[in-house]
């Protein structure tokens, strides 16, 4: 047989003249595919782990602020009543509060506090030490 003939058959066309080009092309392609899905993979991970801190963050502050709401209506009830001891609860906008109040003695009222709003809680532990004339808060914490 010719070998001349051989060169008559039809080749592949990364076997053809100038096929490397092609071939280094194709794997440039794949190569920048791998690179942009990739990155475009982190970009997504790291969105969706901003957006989950971010409304941690939102509902952590959506708990103190209702906290705060919570103990003004335990401070409301004192106000109204300097004998008033007992429990209660609030609901405010997506989250919900209980509270407590403690007679520790003379013009000493403890009052406990606890929100909640999704998977954030915020707990206040208040004391008076005087209720009148006016209510006197001796300690404000947060625990």
């Amino acid at each position: 047989m010719d070998p001349q003939a051989f060169n008559d058959l039809p080749q592949p066309l990364l076997f053809k003249e100038g096929g490397q080009q092609g071939f280094a092309a194709l794997i440039g392609v794949l190569v920048l595919g791998i690179v942009s899905a990739t990155a475009a993979s982190a970009l997504v991970f790291s969105s969706t782990r901003s957006l989950e801190a971010s409304l941690a963050l939102r509902q952590y502050y959506e708990a103190k602020g209702i906290a705060r709401a919570c103990a003004d209506v335990a401070l409301r009830q004192i106000h109204d009543n300097v004998l008033y001891t007992g429990s209660g609860s609030v609901t405010l906008g997506a989250g919900s509060c209980t509270y407590g109040v403690a007679n520790s003695g003379g013009s000493v009222r403890t009052i406990s506090v606890t929100a909640t709003v999704a998977n954030a809680t915020k707990k206040l532990l208040i004391s008076t030490s005087a209720l009148s004339p006016k209510i006197v808060i001796s300690s404000w914490r947060e625990v």
